[in-house]
């Protein structure tokens, strides 16, 4: 009978002998990262309070559908109910006025500083992969 004690047992041996080894190519998208980061979906809940679907807000162009009051009076309630959800700071900034806030959206000029403020998504990157062999990134 083998009794395992902290004298006649190297864990670490023990471990890299049983260990599996994948030295397949990496097949993972990494364009999605910043999509996938718990950490920014747990800030985006902090702002807006709802479970992360997304985060586009309605732009104007959405509106030209409207004809009649009621639709337009549903619109503008939708509207001011979006706005309403957003945090004191984002509203603070905007003078708490939904007129404010959605001239803000529809000018391109204020797209950085939107996707800064969380309204809108920040535009997609493609994904360029590094030049290091994954040999050297492994031994870092």
């Amino acid at each position: 009978m083998f009794v395992r004690n902290n004298y006649n047992y190297d864990v670490n041996h023990a471990s890299d002998s049983s260990s599996l080894v994948c030295d397949d190519e990496l097949i993972t998208q990494q364009h999605l990262t910043e999509a996938t980061d718990i950490n920014r979906m747990v800030a985006q809940y902090g702002r807006t309070g709802e479970a992360i679907q997304t985060t586009r807000q309605p732009l104007p162009a959405e509106f030209y559908e409207i004809t009649d009051y009621h639709t337009a009076l549903n619109a503008v309630k939708a509207g001011d109910e979006a706005f309403m959800t957003l945090p004191a700071d984002v509203r603070e900034r905007f003078k708490n006025d939904t007129g404010q806030y959605l001239a803000f959206l529809a000018d391109e000029k204020n797209r950085a500083e939107a996707v800064a403020l969380g309204l809108v998504n920040k535009p997609w990157e493609p994904y360029t992969p590094t030049a290091e062999p994954l040999d050297e990134v492994e031994a870092q």
